[in-house]
């Protein structure tokens, strides 16, 4: 169905000159017309559902998804009881030797709060490595069996520059990098069906496209391969791994890639950890361990030298940073090789926590923050511990950034979170739980408005993405990439945000999600 019109709704077109519309008319993967019905097209009426640009999520990572899958799943898990039980389980299936894999755990949301001591999987597992990945990426839980085959002692683990071991079981950012070479390495068929699988998965979320965040060789041609197919179903904005120098080569050299659904101007690098396991980068130590101040992941010549052969090949780069030392650190690179008011629109992933100096250099060189709502009301609970009281202000500054006219891509940092839109559009307007925690919400000045938090996820996603010309509104020749809501979510009372479900995910006019079961 190439042609048709949408009737009957209530669409939010983000168009200034065109706020509101009652119709919408699509046609060969374009907005043709807005309240202007063709009569010679099939008719869809929508029964008052409601019409947005379709969501783009801009911190996503496809593979990870669709591989952790397939992954032994510790998120929300209370104790470490229920992921041992969980081990036991899997090793049933497995042979001596094998790699038991699982992702999530977060030991915030423990009794103890603190990570476990290696004696816990020693103890009952003798015979198969295991390799837990934190629900931030960013520290892998592991057993001796697994160190050894990684071949290195606790002492070579420690002498790693960018990492720390705690406790002989838990590897910090960089201290998990040899593991890579032993875990079982990903191939390309084996990569193709993760990516089809969390493709799958995403537009079922009414996600029309996502910012894909540390693409390597084999993610590129899978990804590429499955367009080949007309097996990927979404836009892809790919972020390239600032680690493969033979792949950004290749792209310096050839310059920006773009097709329908998949285009390629960008490079990922990352500065810091996370907070969650002590690794994001503060200017003071931590409140909960005071001699820490957690980890710069890339020397400052390296990151220099990065920055500079992206500008001089026009690419854009996005850095992870989450302390505010991270994105001090971040600043200062971007302010010595970008000149004021650019245009080349570099980001900060996830900038989680700024201060007011830094938000001010964020305005005067052009850098937006890409920041993921669900991050705060995911942390927020343990944060007065983590960094003390005086520091809480500067978490997840949304509105802060918005006094000052900059730009916010929105996205989720899916699997880190849930990848689901409506969650991170809630936590925007609420910075609460899904039980409504805590009343007024977190920080409650840092709050956004309904209207600015849908363009987070949409126009503003385009924009971080230079798409903002065809797409992240509903205009006239843009591109057909709409989703369908079951609410208003302008509208609807708050506790009822979280019940708003996807009707129709359109991409390029074509309907990839139905929902059949509304």
């Amino acid at each position: 169905m190439n042609s048709y019109n949408l009737i009957n709704a209530n669409i939010i077109t983000l168009d200034a000159k065109c706020t509101q519309a009652s119709s919408l008319t699509v046609s060969n993967g374009k907005i043709e017309s807005i309240n202007s019905i063709n009569s010679q097209y099939k008719t869809i009426d929508l029964e008052g559902a409601t019409v947005i640009p379709g969501f783009i999520d801009a911190h996503y990572h496809l593979k990870n998804y669709g591989k952790r899958l397939n992954q032994l799943d510790l998120k929300n898990l209370s104790d470490t009881n229920q992921i041992i039980n969980l081990i036991h389980q899997k090793i049933k299936d497995l042979k001596p030797g094998e790699w038991v894999l699982g992702f999530g755990w977060d030991q915030n949301l423990w009794k103890e709060k603190e990570f476990p001591d290696s004696n816990l999987l020693n103890s009952q597992f003798k015979k198969n490595p295991i390799y837990l990945t934190r629900i931030d990426g960013h520290s892998a839980w592991v057993n001796d069996i697994a160190i050894l085959k990684a071949g290195l002692s606790f002492q070579e683990l420690n002498y790693i520059k960018g990492g720390k071991v705690i406790n002989n079981c838990i590897m910090i950012d960089n201290t998990m990098t040899p593991f890579q070479s032993v875990l079982p390495k990903d191939n390309i068929k084996n990569v193709k069906s993760w990516i089809k699988k969390a493709a799958d998965k995403t537009i079922a979320k009414g996600i029309t496209g996502v910012h894909d965040a540390w693409q390597d060789k084999t993610t590129v041609d899978a990804i590429l391969d499955l367009i080949k197919k007309q097996e990927f179903p979404l836009r892809c904005y790919g972020m390239l791994a600032s680690n493969d120098n033979d792949l950004l080569n290749q792209y310096f050299k050839t310059g920006h890639y773009s097709d329908t659904y998949y285009s390629i101007r960008s490079v990922k690098a990352f500065i810091d950890g996370a907070l969650g396991s002590r690794g994001a980068a503060l200017h003071e130590p931590y409140n909960d361990d005071h001699s820490n101040c957690g980890l710069i992941l890339i020397s400052k010549e390296k990151f220099d030298m990065l920055a500079k052969i992206c500008y001089d090949n026009n690419f854009q780069l996005n850095t992870h940073a989450i302390g505010d030392r991270g994105n001090d650190y971040v600043l200062n690179t971007y302010e010595n090789t970008l000149p004021q008011n650019n245009t080349n629109r570099w980001r900060v992933e996830h900038a989680q926590m700024v201060s007011d100096a830094d938000i001010i250099r964020f305005k005067n060189h052009s850098i937006l923050p890409s920041m993921q709502p669900s991050h705060c009301t995911s942390d927020m609970k343990w944060l007065n511990e983590r960094i003390g009281e005086k520091r809480l202000p500067l978490i997840s500054r949304w509105q802060s950034f918005l006094n000052h006219n900059i730009k916010i891509p929105g996205g989720s940092d899916c699997p880190i979170e849930t990848g689901n839109p409506i969650f991170e559009f809630y936590a925007a307007v609420t910075r609460q739980d899904h039980d409504g925690w805590p009343t007024g919400g977190w920080q409650p000045q840092e709050r956004v408005n309904r209207l600015n938090a849908l363009k987070m996820f949409t126009t503003w996603a385009a924009y971080g993405a230079f798409e903002e010309n065809k797409r992240g509104q509903l205009k006239i020749n843009y591109d057909a990439d709409i989703t369908v809501l079951s609410n208003n979510i302008l509208t609807v009372p708050h506790e009822e945000i979280l019940d708003t479900k996807i009707l129709y995910t359109i991409v390029n006019g074509k309907i990839v999600y139905l929902n059949n079961n509304y």
